[in-house]
């Protein structure tokens, strides 16, 4: 089902992020997203990686970091969301005196850049990929993964062969309410045993 989809059959239902596999990093997704307001969490896919170019000579790396002269990704300094760019200094900034042998700028806190989401919303989304945000919303993506290997290899959701979308949702459906009594009966005090036993 798609998004799209999804929101006409659940207006009701809304939502302000996403957390999405690899699979689904393509910059068609992102620009979609992004007319929503939806804040994406998209694992980058590992065949498009490398150091790109970015405005100049600003190199950016495979997380959407600019690079500086030393090669060293440079210092996130955060999000401004009313102007959704990022603003990054140099790395060679110890307590405000700039230690690098050729700095590039003559700014005491070394050079700035900006990134903006509108540029690349793949390469410059709203949560940093190397951030601590990032991991922690990211990591719940488990949940699905558990959840999805739980319906198609333990309920062989795809071992059926209908050929209907009626049929197919029926059997989801039907999955989904075994996971919930799974869920339920983990969490519970009850012991089937002795009501096994006696039967």
């Amino acid at each position: 089902m798609s998004a799209r989809e999804f929101k006409a059959y659940f207006r009701e239902y809304t939502w302000d992020r996403v957390l999405l596999d690899a699979a689904h990093d393509a910059m068609a997704i992102y620009e979609y997203l992004r007319s929503q307001k939806i804040t994406p969490f998209i694992d980058m896919n590992q065949r498009n990686t490398g150091n790109k170019k970015y405005k100049d000579d600003m190199m950016i790396s495979r997380n959407g970091v600019p690079i500086c002269k030393k090669g060293l990704e440079m210092r996130n300094r955060g999000y401004d969301s009313s102007r959704a760019r990022r603003k990054y200094h140099c790395p060679l900034v110890v307590k405000g005196v700039v230690t690098c042998d050729t700095p590039c700028s003559v700014s005491p806190y070394g050079r700035c850049v900006h990134t903006y989401t509108k540029d690349n919303p793949r390469l410059f989304p709203p949560v940093a990929r190397n951030s601590n945000e990032w991991t922690n919303i990211y990591k719940r993506r488990t949940t699905c993964e558990r959840s999805n290997k739980r319906a198609k290899e333990d309920y062989h959701l795809e071992a059926a062969k209908h050929r209907s979308t009626m049929m197919w949702t029926i059997r989801v459906y039907g999955i989904a309410m075994c996971q919930h009594i799974d869920a339920w009966y983990q969490e519970s005090n009850l012991d089937l045993k002795p009501m096994l036993l006696s039967a």
